[in-house]
């Protein structure tokens, strides 16, 4: 069974670490993802209430994940908050998880139409624990079935009234990593052919020297594909016709996001991990 047939191991992995640092003491590195909780087997959901059970946890996980995944939400949602606030026409969520902030900053809604992307298994998950939960679901958000290797993405998208015009946020959280190259570039490019002048797309990523620096997950099914070469970052963007508004680095995400009210240092995040913010003119 392919990646495609099931619900994906890594999205309720990282659900998992969103929900637990919620029991975080410090508020500086609590995700704020009340909700991640709800898309966790019963079994895990136990499992992060008692403080030994947590902290059990955290001894299996890899090293910096914790701290890169507490991060990546955090900023994130603040690049999701900055876009409903301006408000931008549109927001599609490319391979969108549970990632529940169209729940979580529902009444800061009002015109952006909100297009969530996903594998068919992942996304009919979500939306039963959405609705088991009672969690309003905003009529402005559609959710679209897709297979990032084989479906044309701007065809899918406009079969839910997505407009090639408007001005759109693309959120590639988590994904970019499970591509080929040829996959990512192709989209790129697709995104930027059919949105409107100054869309951005926001994704993560890692660097690498060499195929072999690429992370090595244990799950046949989620194989690490993608990374972009050490230094050529702002060419690769460049390349594809867009231009920097923000490249977040490993001690970047340190700095903003894992300092402890106290000014310690929550914990390191592997050095290869980034993000970037880019836009097209």
């Amino acid at each position: 069974m392919s990646m495609n047939d099931k619900i994906s191991e890594t999205a309720i992995a990282i659900a998992s670490l969103r929900a637990l640092s919620n029991y975080e003491t410090d508020v500086t590195v609590q995700s704020h993802d009340g909700l991640a909780e709800l898309f966790l087997p019963e079994d895990r959901q136990t499992a992060l209430r008692t403080l030994s059970s947590r902290e059990n946890i955290k001894q299996h996980i890899p090293k910096g994940m914790y701290e890169y995944v507490i991060a990546r939400t955090k900023y994130f949602d603040s690049v999701f908050v900055e876009a409903i606030q301006h408000p931008i026409e549109q927001i599609v969520l490319l391979g969108a998880g549970y990632d529940s902030r169209s729940y979580r900053f529902h009444p800061l809604l009002t015109t952006t139409r909100i297009f969530e992307v996903d594998m068919k298994p992942t996304q009919d998950h979500k939306l039963v624990c959405l609705r088991k939960n009672n969690i309003d679901i905003h009529p402005n958000i559609s959710f679209i079935p897709m297979n990032f290797e084989t479906d044309d993405p701007i065809r899918m998208l406009g079969q839910y009234g997505y407009d090639n015009g408007k001005q759109t946020l693309f959120l590639w959280e988590g994904v970019t990593f499970y591509l080929s190259h040829d996959t990512v570039t192709v989209m790129l490019r697709r995104l930027k052919d059919h949105s409107g002048v100054g869309s951005r797309v926001c994704f993560d990523f890692q660097t690498i020297q060499h195929e072999r620096d690429l992370i090595q997950t244990g799950l046949p099914d989620e194989v690490i594909k993608f990374g972009i070469a050490s230094g050529k970052i702002v060419n690769f963007v460049q390349d594809h016709q867009y231009r920097v508004v923000e490249h977040i680095t490993a001690g970047d995400m340190e700095r903003r996001f894992l300092m402890l009210q106290h000014g310690e240092l929550f914990g390191r995040i592997m050095p290869m991990m980034n993000f970037l913010l880019i836009e097209h003119e």
